[in-house]
């Protein structure tokens, strides 16, 4: 553990930076036509139509340090992913087609736009649900918090209305119902009928809620001074919290304040959010949790009806223009810790210190992180954490260490 200590201290000392993968724009992806081998790009010849076909290979190293895991020190195929983009005038389309380990599939947006003039488009179909940070709630590979509680890179069926220019940034979406259990980036509060080959049955049999019929606002300003940008927003949802045993409908809400400041080589983000469920369920099942769930990639976990979470990543950008491919390196420090509304439930934190090294097409990550009842460490053997954390493990922390290797087309 002092080895690992040491280390985080090194990069900490380091300052941190801002490591994402690339993500799709809108409506087409910049620069497609220079993308690698395999990636396909065509383009009329009077530039009213295109199809960009692109995507990602990656690889995963995995050393956990606990005594129910089975990954120390273990390489493992992570994810093949399609990126498919076309375009006719105003009409685009986008997906996003994962294919991961375990036999796993995903999807993390798939919509047909159109784009009303140079700031506007509407979306329609599987739209990235607008809240808090985006496109994530962390820099580093190894997700957070935020995303574990449906709040990063998640998308529901419906319809989404989007503003930007040069100061705001204005989203709107409206969303009938959620994406089906099996098809699911992102996790989603479900039913255990639907989620079953990855719950326990023994805790979690009787959760029956869904969401419907949710409403997403968020609304961001950047404002520009020398060599300094921030971005301050906010972000509201609301939704029925339907139970399919009862056939009621409870409620659902959740509204963050999000921020990013831009100098130079740094970047720190920030956002808090607080959210409630209202279930109605029926006799005998506790209020206080509802089950959230995948496409199986890991097992479904029960999180706290009402709590707050927080967040704060820094991040410092290196350039290397002399070390040949590699062109930049990015180093990060990213935060989150949960408060359950219920006093006797313990918090959840998480701490992830590491390095993005950009050598396109490569793309590599490497992340040391520490986590107390969060997913997927302590807390419940489920792989949760997020409620009571009365099982072996709990208010433990837990270490792990991980390299991504990816191969961007």
């Amino acid at each position: 553990m002092k080895r690992h200590a040491l280390s985080a201290s090194l990069l900490v000392i380091s300052c941190a930076g801002f490591a994402v993968e690339p993500v799709p724009s809108e409506p087409v992806r910049a620069n497609a036509a220079n993308k690698p081998f395999p990636h396909v790009s065509w383009r009329s010849t009077d530039g009213n139509s295109s199809l960009d076909i692109g995507g990602a290979l990656r690889l995963n190293y995995r050393d956990e340090h606990w005594q129910t895991t089975e990954n120390n020190g273990r390489l493992l195929f992570d994810t093949f992913r399609l990126d498919v983009q076309a375009r006719y005038q105003n009409l685009y389309s986008d997906l996003g087609y994962w294919f991961q380990d375990d036999g796993k599939r995903s999807i993390d947006r798939g919509f047909v736009g159109y784009r009303l003039n140079g700031q506007s488009t509407l979306q329609l179909g599987a739209p990235f649900k607008p809240f808090g940070l985006e496109p994530y709630p962390q820099f580093g590979w190894s997700y957070h918090i935020p995303f574990f509680l449906g709040y990063g890179s998640s998308a529901g069926s419906g319809l989404k209305y989007s503003h930007k220019d040069t100061d705001w940034d204005v989203q709107l979406a409206y969303f009938p119902r959620m994406l089906p259990s099996g098809i699911r980036y992102s996790p989603e509060v479900g039913r255990y009928a639907d989620l079953n080959d990855n719950a326990i049955a023994a805790v979690q049999a009787r959760q029956d809620n869904e969401k419907r019929n949710q409403l997403n606002a968020r609304i961001a300003r950047t404002f520009s001074v020398d060599d300094w940008k921030t971005e301050l927003g906010a972000s509201l949802a609301t939704a029925q919290l339907y139970n399919a045993s009862t056939r009621d409908n409870g409620d659902y809400w959740a509204a963050g304040l999000h921020a990013v400041i831009k100098h130079g080589p740094w970047t720190l983000t920030s956002q808090a959010i607080g959210y409630q469920f209202d279930p109605k369920s029926p006799g005998g099942v506790s209020k206080d949790s509802v089950l959230m769930g995948g496409n199986g990639l890991t097992p479904a976990y029960l999180i706290a009806s009402r709590a707050s979470v927080a967040s704060l990543n820094l991040g410092y950008d290196i350039d290397t223009p002399g070390l040949g491919q590699l062109k930049r390196i990015k180093l990060y420090n990213d935060y989150s810790h949960m408060r359950k509304d219920k006093r006797d439930w313990d918090d959840s934190q998480m701490y992830t210190v590491g390095a993005q090294f950009l050598a396109l097409p490569v793309m590599a990550w490497l992340d040391l992180t520490w986590a107390r009842n969060a997913n997927p460490y302590g807390g419940a053997e489920n792989g949760s954490g997020f409620t009571s954390t009365t099982s072996s493990g709990s208010n433990q922390w837990y270490y792990r260490t991980n390299i991504n290797i990816g191969y961007y087309f």
